[in-house]
């Protein structure tokens, strides 16, 4: 167990966000007899998750229902943390790629553009209908969005 200042100290985060992110239900203290908050070291964990989460733009509504969900069907955390951040890096580097790409396809003509590119067109769509799953969207919206 650990007291704020240690578990704010190991986390990289202030002891005002473990704070804040107590009073939201991101986090659960347990109360000693002397009502002093200690949190067990799986509290790391979570503070990671949630940084991990916040990149990904979501409001700290979302990750405390995410975290509820977690709690009622527990994953390795560790596991999650790392897939999340290896998406982040792998969807970094192809946009990156994409970047790189665009000036040479303005070298060719409009018949070999779209030759060229539909594979991705294809894989792009597919990819947005696995993210919308993933983050819990409607994968309708993603088909509908294929047909076009």
């Amino acid at each position: 167990m650990l007291k704020i200042g240690e578990l704010a100290e190991l986390a990289g985060v202030s002891k005002r966000t473990i704070d804040y992110y107590t009073q939201l239900g991101l986090l659960e203290p347990v109360r000693s007899e002397t009502n002093y908050r200690y949190y067990p070291e799986e509290s790391i964990e979570h503070l990671q998750l949630i940084h991990a989460l916040k990149k990904q733009h979501l409001t700290l509504e979302e990750i405390r229902e995410r975290l509820q969900l977690m709690k009622k069907q527990p994953a390795p955390m560790n596991e999650i943390i790392d897939k999340i951040e290896h998406l982040q890096e792998q969807m970094q580097h192809i946009q990156e790629e994409v970047l790189e790409l665009k000036p040479l396809l303005k070298q060719l003509n409009e018949q070999q553009i779209k030759m060229m590119t539909k594979p991705l067109t294809q894989q792009g769509y597919a990819l947005l209908r696995s993210l919308g799953i993933l983050l819990g969207g409607n994968p309708f919206i993603y088909d509908f969005l294929s047909r076009k």
